[in-house]
C-alpha cells in the first residue's frame, strides 16, 4: 500500500428493528489494489465485533472521495446489496 492513502471506518447497522444480516458472515478483508491505485476494504462482523446490530467496514483507498464512493458502492451494489441497511455511522479505524 501507498504511503498516500486514506483509510475510514464506518458501522453498518440493518434497518431499525432489524439485526444487520451481513454480521452473520464471517468477517473479511479483499485487496483489489493495482497499478498504483488502492482499494482495500475489510468487514469486520459478530465474529470480531460481538454483535449482530452492525458490520464494521474499513475502506482504504487514495482519496477520501474515493472512500466515500467506496462505501455508497458497496452499501447498494457490494457487500450490503442484499442486506437492508439502516444507519450508517463513520468511526475511527
Amino acid at each position: 500500500m501507498s504511503c498516500n492513502t486514506t483509510t475510514m471506518a464506518w458501522r453498518v447497522y440493518g434497518a431499525p428493528g432489524h439485526r444487520q444480516r451481513e454480521s452473520f458472515n464471517e468477517s473479511s478483508k479483499y485487496d483489489f489494489s493495482e497499478n498504483g491505485n488502492t482499494r482495500v476494504i475489510e468487514v469486520q462482523n459478530s465474529d470480531i465485533t460481538g454483535t449482530n446490530e452492525y458490520s464494521k467496514v474499513i475502506i482504504t483507498r487514495n482519496t477520501f472521495s474515493e472512500c466515500i464512493d467506496e462505501l455508497n458502492g458497496q452499501l447498494t451494489d457490494g457487500i450490503f446489496e442484499n442486506s437492508a441497511v439502516g444507519k450508517v455511522v463513520e468511526v475511527g479505524v
